[in-house]
């Protein structure tokens, strides 16, 4: 069979009607194209960190809003710096700063992470504004913010503190512990529900809230004789605080077992059950684009993070002449602390 490509010259009707369409073609890309990189130029997206940056947990939030939102808006970002200066005016004054910069950019959509952001700038200033906010980070309950509010919803920040009460007495046998953290708003919430669960289970603790490396290496020192296990929690607002002399610190002194519940603190602990910034940063991206593209903000439940990762520090483990038996090694990660 003999295939013949026409040539446009035996059609004469043809070059008119392909010029024809290709104008129309063109016309309706010159139309619509501007309206399509218009809609997505202008929104805008505001995302004010109740924190710094260099802060792990704030950084990875920060870091998947960014990605996640790069095709839906302009992300513009403000740091509050609040974990490093707790002074009152100080954070009301950054708060401030961010409702200003809010109002001069009026973004379509507005997410925040960690508490001091809600309780300091959301609460007092937006509080059933026309502009949405998605929040994430606030710990353990929203109920003293009163969220939600008709434009306010979120990701709750929850430590699986009942798996690791359960799995520290199945590894010491002992219920006397101390929670060694830094005098944050965070560690004060965190403090407060693993003491809720230790009173209810028969748990004794103690804790110490510190200041300066010198208070908490005095505390980690004591509790090698007193306790039968230590928990850790945050160490970002701890002056003098130096990564490296504190891995050869607990390198050379411990002897009981360390948990944590997050990932900076692993370098010091023998066990983290982990949760993942990773989780609020996705949750609350997508909850964002869904308001972006009309779905109703009061349509959108408050909820608590779902999940965590279980590390094991081999190292700190070897050091302390402690072991664990296969069914956690199994169902664990390895910590590598030479990475970090």
């Amino acid at each position: 069979m003999e295939i013949k490509i026409l040539n446009e010259s035996y059609h004469p009707n043809y070059l008119k009607f392909d010029c024809s369409m290709k104008l129309k073609i063109l016309f309706l890309i010159l139309f619509l194209l501007p309206t399509f990189v218009f809609a997505n130029n202008t929104r805008r997206c505001v995302y004010i960190n109740s924190y710094h940056e260099g802060f792990v947990w704030s950084d990875t939030i920060s870091r998947v809003i960014t990605d996640e939102l790069k095709n839906s808006c302009e992300v513009i970002s403000f740091n509050m710096d609040t974990k490093r200066n707790k002074n009152i005016d100080f954070i009301k004054a950054q708060a401030l700063k961010a409702k200003n910069l809010i109002e001069k950019v009026k973004p379509d959509i507005v997410l925040t992470s960690d508490d001091n952001a809600a309780k300091f700038l959301i609460v007092p200033y937006f509080k059933d504004s026309k502009i949405p906010f998605i929040f994430s980070g606030v710990n353990w309950t929203a109920e003293k913010y009163g969220f939600p509010f008709k434009n306010v919803t979120g990701m709750i920040e929850v430590n699986p503190i009942k798996p690791l009460y359960k799995l520290a007495f199945s590894l010491t046998y002992g219920k006397k512990v101390i929670f060694i953290g830094d005098d944050t708003l965070t560690d004060k919430k965190d403090l407060s529900f693993f003491k809720k669960y230790a009173q209810k289970e028969g748990f004794i603790l103690d804790s110490l809230l510190a200041n300066n490396v010198k208070e908490w290496k005095n505390a980690y020192l004591n509790a090698q004789d007193t306790h039968d296990f230590i928990i850790l929690g945050h160490n970002s607002a701890i002056k003098d605080w130096d990564d490296e002399n504190i891995k050869n610190f607990v390198l050379k002194n411990s002897k009981k077992l360390v948990l944590a519940t997050y990932s900076w603190m692993m370098p010091y602990s023998m066990i983290g059950l982990i949760i993942k910034p990773q989780e609020h940063g996705k949750w609350v991206s997508q909850s964002a684009k869904a308001v972006l593209d009309g779905y109703p903000i009061e349509s959108i439940a408050i909820t608590t993070n779902k999940t965590w990762t279980t590390f094991i520090n081999q190292q700190l483990l070897e050091a302390a002449n402690i072991t664990l038996p296969r069914s956690i090694k199994i169902k664990s990660n390895i910590y590598d602390v030479d990475k970090y």
